[in-house]
């Protein structure tokens, strides 16, 4: 199963999107980031899957580089002030890493992050030795979700069986540890 197939099955994240106005500002759609109050054109996102928020819901689309979006069927212009928003990117070697993980560990470690209130797209860095065919190592991933940043060790082992533990660490001091084997 491919990382989106695995991505299309899990519940909705939090803090998955980055959301924001539009303006259209010296002849280019801008994005206003709402959560970083950053600003950047939006051309800069046409490869990524926009949703525009009209009628009460998401419109999940394609910016067209003129000011429409691309629906299932239908273009529709966009308008200033209009609310939208992407799905965040995740780090390239992150997203390396979920990639290489067997699924019920995927589905396993996805379950316990958001069992300690942290989305898959908090993940700030990610080292990745699995990126360099290492058969055993560990992989640091640092995340932050608003209110604790954790630290997540993953010892593992790969060959006839993988073996796969986690171990979180808070900046409080507080430590939870998961261990799968399959």
């Amino acid at each position: 199963m491919t990382l989106e197939q695995k991505l299309a099955q899990i519940p909705v994240q939090q803090r998955a999107y980055i959301q924001g106005e539009i303006e259209y500002v010296n002849g280019e759609w801008v994005f206003f980031d709402e959560e970083e109050e950053e600003a950047g054109l939006l051309a800069e996102w046409s490869d990524e899957e926009i949703e525009i928020f009209r009628f009460g819901r998401w419109l999940r689309g394609y910016y067209q580089h003129n000011g429409e979006i691309q629906l299932s069927g239908t273009r529709v212009l966009l308008q200033k002030g209009e609310l939208v928003r992407f799905r965040k990117r995740l780090p390239y070697a992150y997203r390396s890493w979920l990639d290489a993980l067997p699924e019920k560990t995927f589905f396993g470690f996805i379950e316990w992050l958001n069992k300690l209130n942290f989305s898959l797209y908090d993940c700030l860095y990610c080292y990745n030795g699995l990126l360099f065919e290492k058969r055993t190592g560990v992989n640091f991933m640092i995340f932050d979700n608003t209110e604790l940043i954790g630290n997540v060790q993953h010892y593992y082992e790969r060959g006839e069986t993988n073996k796969d533990r986690f171990e979180m660490t808070f900046h409080t001091g507080n430590r939870f540890i998961c261990t799968q084997i399959s």
